[in-house]
């Protein structure tokens, strides 16, 4: 892959998020997709979900992409992207808008890094603190999860792997791994054998339709160092290692008021980058923002944004070992400042970006 890539995640598209779409939310007391859907019946939900994907992104997002200077998107699909009905809960096709997403980003020269960010019983959140319920992880335990995920990966590599606009495909968004914890502990989350084993029958599976120009994307769970000497064969080609880098939670939160603190968070990017290159793969940090710690509540709106511009011009610097990066996200309803790009990278000129 020649061209660095310089990308934005368009998270809350095809699965609804509280703090990307609040409005979508409103009045329902649901904290994620599937309690919004119970909260408002399938057909109300399928007709809101509807008109969400039909508005939320459209071509003037890609082309204003383009024009700042990014060259990629990363785009989450849930596991149901081709639709799902079962008792409980159904799940309109959001593949249409897919297509779309993939004539836009080839109309203005960008690639589609497509991540598979859902899968049934839940994989947890490697970026989350291990308090939160998103470190649910019952996927590996369900009967038909693995199958269902692997079926998904297959059909989008036969439909979009030879397209001209796929940069790649991420077999599996952040899921939490269990880990051993001196002699007697392993912390909760889905054991490291049965990830490597999805791994390579996941890779297997979309490069039956996907050519080796095409990356293939696995996460690190939160665990760079523990991928060494992991699909190391001849026979796995192209294959990169997501890390997701954020300075927001509080064990590794900084505050970014004092010098000494960007440079902490900026050294904690460099090392984990070169944890992860050391086990022989290429590194794309795939989701990072400019949300950090600010102690003092004596600053300033204008000092914030001063704070954040010089953080994220130094978190871009510290990725300069990785192959590229994504910002989190690209917009949200209440333009966020700290995570949406139109508000946090603006300030900067293209060459920072670049």
């Amino acid at each position: 892959m020649a061209e660095r890539i310089r990308g934005v995640n368009l998270s809350g598209w095809f699965i609804p998020e509280p703090w990307v779409t609040p409005s979508l939310y409103a009045a329902t007391g649901a904290s994620n997709d599937v309690e919004l859907q119970q909260a408002m019946g399938s057909a109300t939900y399928s007709d809101r979900l509807r008109q969400h994907y039909e508005t939320f992104i459209s071509e003037f997002d890609f082309n204003r992409m383009s024009a700042i200077g990014f060259n990629a998107v990363r785009l989450p699909v849930p596991w149901y992207v081709f639709g799902s009905q079962s008792d409980a809960l159904a799940h309109i096709p959001a593949v249409d808008y897919v297509d779309r997403a993939m004539e836009w980003a080839e109309k203005y020269d960008m690639t589609v890094l497509l991540d598979l960010a859902t899968v049934p019983g839940g994989q947890g959140d490697s970026n989350e603190s291990a308090t939160t319920p998103e470190t649910t992880a019952d996927w590996h335990s369900t009967s038909n999860g693995r199958h269902v995920a692997l079926n998904v990966l297959g059909k989008l590599a036969e439909r979009y792997g030879t397209s001209p606009a796929l940069l790649g495909i991420e077999l599996l968004d952040s899921p939490i791994m269990s880990v051993r914890r001196g002699l007697f502990n392993v912390t909760q989350g889905i054991p490291s054998h049965y990830l490597r084993n999805y791994y390579r029958d996941a890779y297997e599976l979309v490069r039956a339709h996907m050519p080796e120009d095409k990356i293939v994307v696995f996460s690190d769970s939160g665990h760079p160092e523990m991928w060494k000497r992991f699909m190391s064969g001849a026979k796995y080609q192209n294959v990169y290692m997501d890390l997701h880098l954020y300075h927001y939670r509080d064990d590794t939160a900084v505050d970014i008021t004092s010098p000494k603190g960007i440079s902490q968070a900026v050294a904690r990017n460099r090392r984990l980058i070169k944890e992860a290159r050391s086990c022989g793969f290429p590194v794309i940090v795939g989701e990072w923002s400019a949300a950090a710690v600010m102690s003092s509540s004596t600053v300033t709106p204008e000092g914030r944004d001063a704070y954040e511009r010089v953080f994220i011009s130094s978190e871009l610097a510290s990725f300069g070992e990785a192959a590229g990066w994504f910002f989190q996200t690209w917009k949200t309803e209440k333009r966020i400042p700290a995570w949406d790009a139109r508000v946090a990278l603006s300030p900067l000129e293209r060459a920072m970006i670049d």
